[in-house]
Order: structure tokens, then sequence, then C-alpha cells
């Protein structure tokens, strides 16, 4: 008897132990690790930037880009701010072609001059006449596609699930050459200093050249990384499955900064999913947690958070120091892009889970819906918050402009639209 009580004191003195080691553990994250936080944190205008763009010196605002119909990346502008506000086309819309890409279609095409290019889950890369929806080409990709491609100069470039980067001449869709990093590349290329950016599966960044056709740099981040990097002056930006976002400087891969996402005690610092977009010396991302984060662009400190009420896969739009993100809240939301407070969100009735876009005074979205064929595609009104426009199909991301045309990305249907 007296062993079987030393034997159950020694158990509850070792629970106890333990109990105050797990507690002293979870203090020490929270002072030095960030493992969880106490919610929305409300931003100043310290740091804020009104009229700073990314390049080294102010420069315009983020929706003021001169080529008004021009997205020859995803996110448009190198910085990802998703945004063409200055764009006239606008709702009432006429319909004037549909094309079936024939599979999913999960990132929206991107556009310059006179070609409509996109890739899609079923391995192929496409370029449509933007005027008359006409296949211009078409090639496999040999790896399925779950990124937006980019348009450099005569070139457009893919990246592929089986981990290459394809290079092809835009006008005639003739293969130039291919890179393979070894690791499964979900990340869209960003495309500067003559060189492509881009994230892999296995956590590595790299910087690829053009001219030489080998990696410049190849750096290490936290986990894995599903989203584009964003330009951030002489740093690239983003987030990756480790729940850190990361700047690596554009000459030599070194970290430059790093930051944890804040979560909660369960789940911790969370995953990033969509990509950054930068703007006001800031860099916004939103967490699969449920947290949007605004961070100095300058050294990653948190300017701001707003915690939502659902997971968060979107990438930020951003314009006229406001934020637009969708969440699996069933909301899209617009936030000061100053504070991180709520301004409007409006009841979307299904989860949104790709990234909305800025096109004129609209922000546009879509829904995955239950089911494939139930999702749609809105606009709002980016000032009030008023639903001015839908249609019934969409899945992940909505919508781009191309010379004066309106393209919507459905399940696996590309729509040109005109404004009547």
């Amino acid at each position: 008897m007296r062993t079987r009580r030393r034997r159950l004191l020694i158990i509850a003195l070792a629970v106890v132990v333990a109990l105050i080691s797990v507690g002293g553990a979870v203090g020490y994250g929270v002072v030095k690790g960030g493992w969880f936080d106490s919610g929305s944190v409300t931003g100043t205008r310290e740091g804020f930037q009104a009229n700073a763009g990314p390049g080294a010196a102010p420069m315009r605002r983020p929706n003021a880009d001169r080529r008004r119909n021009w997205w020859g990346e995803y996110g448009r502008t190198r910085t990802r701010t998703r945004a063409a506000a200055r764009s006239r086309v606008a709702p009432p819309f006429r319909r004037v072609w549909a094309v079936d890409a024939g599979s999913l279609v999960e990132f929206p095409p991107v556009s310059a001059r006179d070609r409509i290019v996109v890739s899609t889950n079923a391995g192929l890369g496409i370029a449509l006449d933007p005027r008359t929806g006409r296949e211009l080409w078409r090639i496999r990709l040999k790896g399925r596609s779950a990124s937006s491609p980019a348009l450099f100069k005569d070139l457009a470039i893919f990246t592929t699930l089986r981990g290459e980067v394809v290079v092809v001449t835009a006008q005639t869709g003739q293969v130039r050459w291919r890179f393979n990093a070894g690791s499964a590349i979900e990340s869209s290329p960003l495309v500067t200093d003559r060189s492509v950016y881009f994230g892999t599966l296995d956590g590595r960044v790299i910087r690829l050249s053009l001219r030489t056709r080998k990696p410049v740099w190849v750096a290490r981040a936290t986990g894995d990384i599903k989203a584009g990097l964003a330009l951030n002056k002489d740093m690239v930006v983003v987030g990756d499955y480790g729940g850190h976002v990361s700047a690596y400087s554009r000459d030599d891969g070194s970290l430059r900064w790093r930051t944890s996402s804040p979560g909660t005690a369960l789940h911790g610092a969370g995953r990033f999913y969509g990509g950054a977009g930068v703007a006001y010396g800031r860099a916004y991302i939103a967490n699969i947690n449920g947290r949007v984060m605004a961070l100095d662009a300058r050294n990653g400190e948190i300017a701001w958070v707003r915690v939502l009420d659902d997971f968060v896969y979107s990438s930020p739009a951003i314009a006229d120091e406001r934020i637009f993100v969708g969440s699996y809240d069933r909301h899209l939301y617009s936030l000061d892009a100053v504070t991180g407070e709520v301004v409007w969100r409006v009841d979307a009735g299904e989860r949104i889970s790709g990234s909305p876009s800025v096109i004129g005074p609209y922000v546009y979205a879509s829904t995955i819906g239950r089911t494939p064929s139930e999702g749609r595609t809105f606009a709002v009104d980016r000032t009030s918050g008023e639903v001015v426009w839908s249609f019934p199909d969409g899945r992940y991301s909505p919508a781009i402009v191309s010379e004066g045309l309106m393209v919507i990305t459905g399940v696996r249907t590309l729509y040109g639209f005109r404004a009547r």
C-alpha cells in the first residue's frame, strides 16, 4: 500500500512539474516567439508613407500606373497590389467571348499588348486574342500548373508542379528553354533584374537569371512556399508554411528580416498561402490562421493585426489606403491600410478563397461554393461596399483587365466582357 501511495505521489508530482514546465514554455513562447496573441492590434500612421511606392524614392500611389489595362504578372504590379484603380472598364457589361480552357483555371491569366496568356491544372499554357478570344497557341507544360504565368518583353514564363520554369516565345508559344528546380513550384513568377524570382514547395527561394539560365542565388525559408514573391525596393518578400514572412536581398539572397505571425496557442504561427502586397512603406499579408497583417517593409516590424473569423487564403488587393481581402468566414473585407480597422464587410454567401482585384471603382471577388457550379464572381463598390454586379461562374481568382476588356476567370472558362 505504501509503495502504491508513493508511486501515486511520484506520478502526481511529475504531472505538476510537467504542467509548470509547459506553462513556462508557453509563457516564454508568448514573450519570445509570438506563439499566440490577444487578438487584433490597431495601427497608427507611424511609418506609413501615403505617397511612397516600392522604389528607392517616393513614387506614385500603387493604383496610378499609366498602363491602365496592363496586367503582365500575377497581382499586376511587381509589388503585387492587384489593382488597376484608374481603369475605366466597369459594369454594366456585355459578354463578347467565352473560352473553355479544358480544366480548372486556379490562377488568373496575364495580359500585355495583344495577347492573354493562362495556364491550367491540366498542364497547358494557352494564349488568346483579347479582341475575339481566338486561340493563338497552346503548349503542353509537362506538369500541372497552379500559378499565373508572367509576360516579359517577348517571353511568357510559366512555373509547374513538376518543378519546372518554362520560358517560351510569347508570340508563337515556342519553348525557348526549361529549368528544373528539383521541387514543385506553385509560386507565380516575379520578373525583375532580368531574372525570375520564385519559391518552391521544399522551402527554397530562387533567383534565376534569364540570361545565363542558372540560379544567381538560392535562399532558405522556414517552410513550403506557395505564393509569389513581391518586390520591396532592394528586397523581395514572401510568406511560408512555417508561419514566417521573410525579406531577402535581391542582390545576393541574404536574409534582411524575418517576422513570425501571431496566432493562437493551439495553432501557433499558422501558414501563409497568399502572397504579400507592398505599398505605403508596408507589406500586407494574410495568414490561414485568420490574421491579416501589416509589416513595416523596412524591418518587418508588425504595424497592425486584424483577426478575421476564419481562414484567409487570399492575397490582398490594395488601393486608396484600403486593403481588400476575402475569408472563409464568407465575407469580403475592406480594411484601413493605416490602422487595420474594418471599413466595411460584405456577406458573399459562401467562402472566399481566391484573391480580390481592384478594377476601376470596384472590387471583384469570387466564391468557391459547395460545388464548382455554385461559385460566382461579384463586384462591390470599393467605397461603400455595395454589391453592383454578379456573374454565375467563378471559384478562385476573379478578374483582370486587358486593353479595355474585362477578363473573368470561371472554374474552367475565361470570359471577355466589354462595357455597354
